[in-house]
């Protein structure tokens, strides 16, 4: 189910669905939605779908790649948050650095440190934190 979908929805008519290739969430509109897109945030490469929370795990899997087996743990934790950070800020770099270190599981400083690394000014903090 890695393209859209159409099928019969009992009384609605048909529904447009797409399913992740990864992780298997499907998200579904009905026929009520005109013309239904795939969300903005999934990304279609070749056949497969992806979401955006596993667009994040592949940009981490991506910053641990080439890391010998004998690398440590903490090596390995490190680089993968450093490479999700990273996605986020090229997926919107102008989005405040807290809802980026929220959407990360991270820090404000991990997400300004990133920044630093990449040549790209701080991020003013959202009140509230959320999003």
């Amino acid at each position: 189910m890695t393209k859209l979908e159409r099928a019969e929805a009992g009384e609605g008519g048909a529904v447009s669905s797409w399913t992740c290739s990864r992780c298997e969430v499907t998200v579904t509109f009905t026929s009520k939605v005109a013309d239904p897109e795939l969300p903005s945030t999934w990304i279609s490469d070749g056949n497969e779908l992806y979401c955006l929370g596993c667009r994040r795990d592949l940009a981490g899997d991506a910053g641990v790649e080439g890391l010998g087996e004998d690398a440590p743990n903490a090596t390995r934790l490190q680089r993968r948050s450093q490479a999700r950070i990273e996605f986020e800020i090229g997926r919107d770099p102008d989005r405040a650095d807290n809802r980026i270190a929220k959407a990360c599981g991270t820090s404000t400083v991990a997400v300004r440190k990133a920044r630093d690394r990449l040549g790209l000014p701080a991020r003013g903090a959202v009140p509230g934190g959320t999003g």
